[in-house]
């Protein structure tokens, strides 16, 4: 059995639910503030060896962000003034030119749910917490890390189209093209380790021995290509991620920046999957507007250019993360 510290105790559970309507939580983002070829997470201090990403959240991040504290003094383009995290995903492309160049494609919203997940929040995210979610070394649907539940498909479609060979939809979208993906829910906080939750693990809280259940982080991304590709495609899609030609390598990174205080609060708001509830805090209401200028923390390093960071990549050897790319980005 785990010990008392490593679940709330219902009486516990049942007061700190009582503070706030039982709900999920949900941020915006209207755009990315920022495309560079950087990743602090899996690639810290680089500008040669990442892929590019498209970056929402607070504009404090730069190649070697390690800390929460790092976000604090951030602009955020969130719609929450308390969330100064700092949310990113490889850079979703087209082409118009049969792939001899492409653009970056138009962003219609970027949100990211937070909700109950297969059993209540015990802890909120806890400060400096860093999470992936996905393989971006994925080239095969094998690749795909199931309890990520990555999907691209058309938003809301009656009658969508199938998949093309590379995963993406083999006809133009209605609406919007949109992908999905989850984050782990699990929580060592002393280590700041972290895991999907299982049943398999044989707790109460499907967590790993010594873990807690925190709230569920979900990407919700919804791009908008009428107006760049008004006759729209049949057949295999025009795009690739900058990671790869295809969904496999699909992945988000996120590094926490809610202020202590809304990140407590938030608990409170994920007990329940269908009804949303402002978190609010230290800085502010959810939904109130934000007044400061984003720009980019560290202009002078990296590059917005997806070809120039091909190039860049074309020359690097990365071993570390488990597999070798002089070769896979040299086509642009």
């Amino acid at each position: 059995m785990p010990s008392s510290s490593s679940i709330l105790s219902s009486g516990a559970a049942v007061a700190l639910f009582a503070q706030a309507a039982l709900a999920y939580t949900q941020v915006n983002v209207p755009a990315p503030f920022m495309t560079k070829n950087i990743d602090p997470i899996v690639f810290p201090g680089s500008f040669d060896k990442s892929h590019l990403h498209s970056f929402f959240g607070a504009d404090g991040v730069t190649a070697s962000t390690n800390k929460s504290s790092e976000l604090e003094n951030s602009c955020t383009n969130a719609d929450n003034p308390n969330d100064l995290s700092i949310y990113w995903v490889p850079t979703f492309l087209y082409t118009k030119d049969g792939g001899k160049s492409y653009e970056p494609v138009p962003m219609f919203r970027f949100s990211a749910y937070y909700n109950l997940g297969e059993t209540p929040a015990e802890v909120p995210f806890p400060q400096d917490l860093k999470m992936v979610a996905g393989k971006a070394e994925g080239t095969k649907p094998a690749d795909m890390p199931a309890e990520a539940k990555i999907e691209w498909v058309c938003e809301g479609m009656k009658n969508p189209p199938p998949p093309d060979k590379n995963g993406f939809p083999s006809k133009t979208c209605d609406t919007h093209v949109q992908t999905l993906l989850y984050f782990p829910q699990c929580v060592n906080e002393a280590t700041l380790e972290t895991a999907y939750k299982d049943r398999a693990h044989g707790t109460p809280n499907w967590c790993p021995q010594g873990m807690k259940s925190m709230p569920q982080l979900r990407f919700s991304i919804r791009y908008d290509l009428r107006k760049a590709l008004p006759n729209g495609w049949d057949g295999v899609a025009p795009f690739k991620q900058a990671c790869g030609d295809n969904i496999y390598c699909s992945h988000g990174d996120f590094i926490n920046g809610w202020t202590p205080t809304a990140a407590k609060n938030m608990v409170a708001t994920t007990s329940d999957k269908y009804h949303f509830a402002p978190v609010d805090g230290d800085r502010g209401k959810a939904g109130d507007k934000q007044t400061c200028k984003q720009r980019d923390a560290d202009p002078s390093h990296g590059t917005a250019d997806y070809a120039e960071s091909v190039k860049l990549m074309g020359k690097r050897s990365v071993e570390a993360v488990g597999w070798e790319s002089r070769s896979r980005f040299l086509k642009i």
